[in-house]
């Protein structure tokens, strides 16, 4: 996704063939080396004209899918909530940074700099957790993978700052898993709650 803008408003006043406020782009990934542009439906953030310098990606609302915000340069922000219908699924890590025990290395409590690596459904995904993005924006630092249709979550290979390497084997999709250093899973969210466990997730599954 790309968010627009052009640099001075006087461009309004001339006949240029562009103007100040602009909309953003969204393209596809399609999976042959090539990305499909995804046109804004009418009265959608995509189809709001505005005068875009940056841009942070994030998932808002807990719920798997990734949201955005865009940075004007003379307006409020404008959040583009991704309301998308699929239901395919997802994974999330939320990391927090300890002491290697092996050579006593610290690492940061938000674990910036540590790369995690997510194999399942036969692909293998990396995300490294930084504190910066777009210009002056800060992404979600809860990396993020999507699995489309498949129900295995696989294994999470997480290279911590530290030095430390540590290999968790997830137990279900569609989670926010909290990671800590050491520790592996200490909690995880399901639809931006505390999971249940047991029967009592068993009975909220099949009341969706």
């Amino acid at each position: 996704m790309m968010v627009n803008g052009h640099v001075y408003p006087e461009v309004d006043q001339h006949d240029w063939g562009t103007t100040f406020n602009q909309r953003p782009l969204l393209y596809r990934n399609t999976h042959d080396g090539k990305f499909a542009y995804v046109p804004p439906l009418k009265g959608s953030g995509l189809a709001t004209l505005t005068s875009g310098r940056g841009a942070a990606f994030g998932d808002l609302f807990n719920n798997g899918k990734i949201d955005v915000v865009i940075n004007p340069i003379d307006g409020p922000a404008v959040l583009l909530k991704n309301v998308n219908p699929d239901h395919h699924h997802w994974v999330e890590f939320k990391l927090i940074g300890g002491v290697d025990p092996a050579t006593g290395k610290k690492s940061p409590r938000d674990a910036m700099g540590a790369t995690v690596y997510l194999t399942a459904n036969g692909i293998r995904q990396r995300e490294d957790i930084m504190s910066g993005g777009s210009f002056i924006s800060s992404n979600d630092q809860r990396p993020h993978f999507g699995l489309g249709d498949a129900t295995d979550p696989g294994t999470a290979e997480i290279h911590w700052p530290s030095g430390q390497k540590e290999i968790v084997k997830l137990p279900a999709v569609d989670r926010i898993y909290t990671i800590r250093e050491g520790a592996g899973i200490v909690g995880a969210l399901c639809g931006g709650r505390p999971c249940l466990t047991g029967a009592h997730e068993t009975e909220r599954r099949n009341a969706r």
